[in-house]
């Protein structure tokens, strides 16, 4: 029997909450967020390549960003056929954004590793609440404490995304030029993931910095401009980073809509602006896998570079070779969905289509929905077995990895002044599960080990 199904589940649920791998249960309560006991074989070669791809996209986002004709043109379709898409792009199209504005980004860049470890395919690039900022740097200290008990020698991948994000929203802070100006959360109600909000939170108090938390309607209700600055609860909101605010839900009151309109129109320094919320959308990620339009943002060797990650990704009605014939994406997905994944424009995970679910909806899906659809090759990572911790229990089956890369990047016009890595997340789910999202209840939070591996096969 494996040392980790020796291992006391109690002791391990103890060490988990000591490091505050805590999250909020549907009722309200505490509990610790699942968790692998086995942390991620890694090779150099991939942590090189996970780490090279972090500057040249964020780089790539915010030239995207910063080209709002681009976004109008890409997304006109789109922003007709979903309402959500639309309100944020008028949005963006009314804010007639200035030139030398600061811009301030987080984002996390998300992968599968292909078979036998021989590389990275990008499963999507996150531009709004990017999460887990906090939690996947305490899973990494649980992990050194874990393996010690086990008698386990690891040489884990250093991971501080705490440290990196809160300095870098002090710079930011310094950059927009009050003295007294807050950082306000926006934030959902019953936020189970808060653990890793407050982790950030403490951060910046630390850093010197006030912390407001507030959701889209209190600042439709309460929020004010004075000067062009957002003012709330008597505060300039020097930044404003989201937490919510990225799904069609949460603008379903007017209020919640004029919190956004309010926020739009101010001072304050939006993570992310509207541009690069935007430029986080999927049909911008399926147009960008197009070499000739990667090459208007990016150099030749970022342009191969960034390339090399990308997986298949086009509109239903792209013609695209498949199975010896010339067919639409969308027939080739109806003939074989285990091929594809089909993503609606939305974000926070639960959303994508797989198996019979995509036949179903793309052979009664109505012409006008089209646009707000697009079709990703399945990628189907190596698998092997890991040890997770779930509900106070240990268990044991065959997994499959999704790894991101977190970045910050900060820019006034063209002129980019900082843009770095920030620390890594692994959300580790059973094979078999379509999802891996770990507040939806399908990953585990994970780290990585830097140490050659073997992989179980696929076939």
């Amino acid at each position: 029997m494996n040392q980790y199904l020796k291992a006391d589940a109690s002791t391990a649920v103890d060490i988990a909450l000591t490091y505050g791998l805590l999250q909020r249960t549907e009722t309200g309560g505490l509990t610790h967020c699942p968790l692998m006991l086995s942390p991620v074989p890694i090779t150099n070669l991939l942590i090189a390549q996970l780490e090279s791809l972090a500057q040249p996209l964020a780089l790539l986002m915010h030239r995207v960003a910063n080209n709002l004709e681009f976004l109008i043109e890409q997304l006109q379709f789109t922003a007709a056929s979903d309402e959500y898409t639309g309100f944020l792009l008028s949005l963006a199209i009314e804010e007639k954004r200035r030139q030398d504005t600061l811009r301030f980004s987080i984002t996390r860049s998300d992968y599968f590793m292909k078979q036998q470890g021989e590389g990275l395919r990008q499963v999507e690039f996150n531009t709004v609440a990017a999460s887990y900022i906090g939690l996947s740097q305490k899973i990494t200290e649980f992990h050194q404490t874990w393996g010690n008990r086990c008698h386990e020698t690891w040489d884990l991948l250093p991971n501080k995304p705490i440290e990196v994000i809160a300095d870098a929203f002090v710079e930011v802070i310094n950059e927009y030029g009050v003295s007294d100006g807050c950082v306000l959360f926006i934030v959902q109600a019953n936020e189970r993931n808060i653990f890793d909000q407050r982790l950030l939170e403490i951060a910046l108090i630390q850093r010197g910095m006030r912390v407001v938390r507030a959701s889209l309607e209190a600042i439709g209700e309460q929020g004010e401009l004075r000067n062009g600055n957002l003012v709330f609860n008597g505060e300039i909101a020097a930044i404003s980073y989201f937490r919510a605010g990225y799904r069609p839900d949460e603008f379903e009151s007017k209020t919640a809509r004029q919190g956004r309109q309010l926020i739009s129109h101010s001072t304050t320094i939006s993570v992310p602006d509207l541009p690069t919320h935007l430029a986080g959308t999927k049909k911008i990620q399926q147009v960008l896998t197009s070499p000739e339009v990667l090459k208007l943002f990016l150099d030749e060797e970022d342009t191969a570079l960034v390339k090399s990650a990308f997986a298949g990704i086009y509109t239903l009605d792209t013609p695209i070779e498949f199975a010896g014939k010339t067919m639409l994406a969308s027939e080739a997905a109806i003939l074989q969905p285990e091929q594809f994944v089909l993503k609606p424009q939305r974000e926070g995970g639960g959303f994508n289509l797989y198996g019979e679910d995509i036949r179903q909806c793309l052979t009664n899906i109505q012409p006008q929905e089209r646009n707000a659809y697009i079709l990703m090759e399945r990628l189907y990572p190596p698998k092997s077995l890991g040890w997770g911790l779930r509900n106070g229990e240990i268990w044991q089956g065959e997994v499959v990895h999704e790894i991101g890369q977190f970045g910050v990047l900060m820019a006034r016009g063209d002129e980019v002044l900082t843009n770095q890595a920030a620390g890594y997340l692994v959300r580790t789910k059973l094979y078999d599960m379509n999802e891996g999202g770990i507040s939806g209840g399908y990953g585990h939070l994970n780290s990585l080990l830097k140490k050659g591996f073997e992989v179980m096969s696929n076939e």
